[in-house]
């Protein structure tokens, strides 16, 4: 992939995050809305955004919604990443556990996870612009 096509990618899943962020931020104090729609979309704006970080640092990714997996790669491709991206992975299971089995779900720290995706846009909005 080309230096344009990685940039061109980082921006759109940049976009996209922005959705999701998005979502969680107008829906988080609303007790009608269930953890497992946010979860989800805090999961999924965590991805896009560190999938954004390694598009534009040219580094491949399976399609995936495993951010363990996705945290691995920057780590193993030595980029700086905030302190809070290691416990990102705590998302991994709203992505589709969590969407389906009720049994097991967890109360979602919501500010939490808004804290978590609000961090992981500005890291990710810095390397996509460096």
């Amino acid at each position: 992939m080309s230096p344009r096509d990685r940039r061109d990618l980082a921006r759109a899943l940049l976009e996209r995050a922005a959705g999701d962020e998005a979502l969680v931020r107008r829906v988080l104090d609303d007790s009608e809305i269930p953890d497992a729609i946010i979860g989800f979309h805090a999961q999924q704006a965590a991805e896009k955004l560190i999938k954004a970080v390694l598009a534009a640092r040219g580094v491949a990714f399976a399609r995936t919604h495993a951010l363990g997996y996705l945290i691995g790669l920057v780590e193993s491709h030595g980029i700086d990443a905030p302190p809070s991206l290691g416990g990102a992975d705590v998302l991994s299971p709203w992505a589709v556990d969590f969407r389906y089995e009720t049994e097991s779900e967890p109360a979602l720290d919501r500010r939490a996870a808004l804290d978590l995706i609000e961090e992981l846009r500005r890291w990710a909005m810095d390397e996509v612009a460096g």
